[in-house]
């Protein structure tokens, strides 16, 4: 499969390897790649703990670094290209977390596997990488036919999914705004069934949710998606 990929991501894949790290491209950017889409926000997830990956982050991003996200194994960089334009990364550490059923955050456990990190994602279409340093495709959940079928199917069981981070079901209604997908019918009752797990979610978080559906060229498709999930 052939992609354009972007050239940092293939300098970051190479630097990593060179120190004996795994580097991939994840989540909503090779999503977006496959769509033709281009964002300059770009998504990784490492072998790498932080405190190993961070003079490497450090040194490629010249314009800017950031740490908030620490905790949680993220940190972040940014490089200006010479035309100006801002090319931000964040990778993150393997992961393999557990969840606190009262709460939708999780305990952060590091994996071991690029593959068990993707099966911690919200919906197959977002559980594809891009392996460096050659820019092997991954894809163990059929992510790549769902994105073409328009299908958000999770890569787990939805109840499952949907019990250990409830705003995923608002993201469900999101991409079906702004994407033009459908919810497969497991995911739907999943949603339909488990709809009061959103009590834990934060107004805030809810509510961005909300204005991201409502600003898409679907709002209609997810106000109706969010009606009939109930």
């Amino acid at each position: 499969m052939d992609f354009e990929v972007w050239p940092e991501a293939i300098e970051l894949g190479r630097l990593f390897a060179e120190q004996g790290y795994e580097l991939a491209l994840v989540g909503g950017p090779v999503r977006d790649l496959l769509l033709h889409r281009k964002s300059h926000d770009l998504d990784f997830c490492s072998s790498a703990r932080p405190e190993q990956f961070e003079p490497i982050l450090r040194r490629w991003g010249h314009d800017g670094f950031w740490d908030m996200g620490r905790k949680f194994g993220t940190l972040g960089a940014m490089r200006r290209r010479p035309d100006g334009t801002e090319v931000k990364v964040e990778v993150t550490t393997y992961r393999s977390d557990t969840y606190d059923p009262d709460s939708r955050k999780p305990e952060v456990n590091y994996g071991d596997t690029l593959e068990g990190d993707l099966s911690r994602r919200d919906f197959t279409v977002n559980a594809m990488a891009l392996r460096g340093p050659d820019l092997q495709f991954v894809d163990p959940f059929g992510g790549a036919s769902d994105l073409s079928k328009g299908v958000l199917r999770t890569p787990v069981d939805p109840r499952q999914s949907f019990d250990d981070d409830p705003l995923r079901m608002m993201r469900a209604v999101r991409f079906v705004a702004q994407l033009g997908f459908r919810i497969a019918p497991d995911a739907a009752e999943a949603i339909t069934s488990m709809r009061d797990r959103i009590d834990i979610v934060s107004a805030e978080r809810v509510r961005d949710e909300l204005t991201k559906l409502l600003l898409s060229d679907r709002p209609r498709a997810g106000l109706e998606a969010l009606v009939e999930s109930g």
